[in-house]
Formats: structure tokens, C-alpha cells, sequence
């Protein structure tokens, strides 16, 4: 099993999300990747969370930040890529992996087989925050800015085109061993192509352990600063 990092961007700054609600701002980009090349991870994950308008020009900004940034582990990136543009400029970053939430929820056959073919399968990465209510699985789409039910046509697809899965536990992002593995009996997808995140702990990643999880990826406390700031993200 993999352990990874994870962490969101907005205009170049690193931040650490809390139940998808509050941001503790860990650094710049440069900055966060050379501390977490001390612990030699298995793999960063840098989401640039759209739930407000974004534009092309953000968007290649934030790329030109991460061409910038230097790191010994695997990155992957995901937020935002949405056209052919977005997908060859992501040939001149030093990324491995690209993660899509939007496109797969919308299920945008183009962009998926469009990324599909010029990176590989072995590249694509399906992102999704969820939750649980009642006995519904509800997945963020940032599109509409809300939680939506996950619908078994949306899975279908992702397993047919995704490499793997990743799963962000949003009620107990940033909280230490509350990953809710109920979560994963709702999902009709292997373990082994699953990636984690949100609540992990010692004892939560043990458990992911001995279910085949495929990635643990881990919030980044060590790098928090004092005092955390709500924001409508």
C-alpha cells in the first residue's frame, strides 16, 4: 500500500481543508513540496478546488506554479482541467497522474477519452468528496456547488475509465482516525484501485491495510500554522 500526501491549492498557496468547510494555510507551493520530500512520500495529490468560478488563466497560473516546484515524489494534479488546452498543458508540468471529479459526475465521455489518449489510462484519476446521510452516499459535484446523490451509471463509467479511485472522507477531512470505511460498502469498486483520504490515522490506515486499499493519503498537520480561517471555498 502507498502513503501519500495531500493538500489543495488556490493561486499558488497550499492549504489544508478541514470538512470541506474550513482552510489552514500551509505554505507556498515550493515551500510544502520540499518539506514532504523529507518524508520521501509515495505520492503528492494537488487538488485545485473550484467551487467558485475559475478561469483559464488561474488555472495556467497555478499550472506555472507546479512547473516551477521541484519534488523526488510522484504528483498528481486535478480541478479545473476541462478542455484539450488544459490537457497539453499539463504535458510540460512534472505530473504523473491527472484527477477529474466534474467530468466524471457529468460524465464527460470527450475530456476522459481525450486525456485517456494522450497520457494513458494508467493516468486517470477519479476523484470523489462524499458523504453519508441516512443510508445515501452523496458526492460533491462543484459544478452546482452541492451534494448530489452517487448514481450507479456515474460508477459504471469511472470504473471503465479511471485507474483508480480516490475517495475524500469530507465529514472527517482533517480529523485524526475517522475515516469512514461505511463509505467503501456503498462503492461497487475494488479495493485495489482505491485511494483514501480524510481522517486517517495510525489505526484507520491499518485497517485500509488490510483491506487492499491501493493509497493513503494523509492531511498534512504537521505543516499547520496556529490559526485556521473559514472560507466559502
Amino acid at each position: 500500500m502507498r502513503i501519500g500526501a495531500s493538500f489543495i491549492l488556490i493561486e499558488g498557496y497550499c492549504y489544508q481543508s478541514y470538512q470541506w468547510k474550513f482552510l489552514r494555510p500551509l505554505g507556498r507551493l515550493s515551500h510544502v513540496l520540499s518539506f514532504l520530500d523529507k518524508y520521501e512520500v509515495d505520492e503528492i495529490c494537488i487538488t485545485r478546488p473550484i467551487r467558485k468560478v475559475d478561469s483559464s488563466s488561474t488555472l495556467l497560473n497555478d499550472f506555472e506554479q507546479v512547473k516551477l516546484s521541484l519534488s523526488n515524489s510522484p504528483i498528481s494534479i486535478g480541478g479545473g482541467i476541462r478542455s484539450l488546452k488544459h490537457l497539453k498543458a499539463l504535458s510540460e508540468l512534472p505530473v504523473e497522474r491527472i484527477h477529474f471529479s466534474h467530468a466524471f459526475l457529468a460524465r464527460k465521455e470527450n475530456i476522459i477519452n481525450q486525456s485517456i489518449n494522450l497520457y494513458g489510462k494508467q493516468a486517470i484519476v477519479a476523484t470523489l468528496p462524499v458523504k453519508l446521510k441516512d443510508k445515501d452516499l452523496l458526492v460533491y459535484d462543484c459544478a452546482k456547488a452541492t451534494f448530489r446523490i452517487l448514481d450507479s451509471n456515474v460508477l459504471d463509467f469511472i470504473n471503465e475509465s479511471a485507474d483508480e479511485v480516490m475517495i475524500i472522507d469530507v465529514q472527517n477531512e482533517g480529523i485524526d482516525d475517522k475515516f469512514n470505511f461505511r463509505i467503501l460498502e456503498q462503492l461497487n469498486i475494488n479495493n485495489e484501485k482505491i485511494i483514501i483520504s480524510g481522517g486517517l490515522g495510525h489505526k484507520t490506515i491499518k485497517q485500509a491495510k488490510d483491506l487492499g486499499i491501493a493509497s493513503c493519503l494523509i492531511e498534512n498537520r504537521i505543516l499547520q500554522k496556529e490559526n485556521y480561517i473559514k472560507t466559502e471555498l
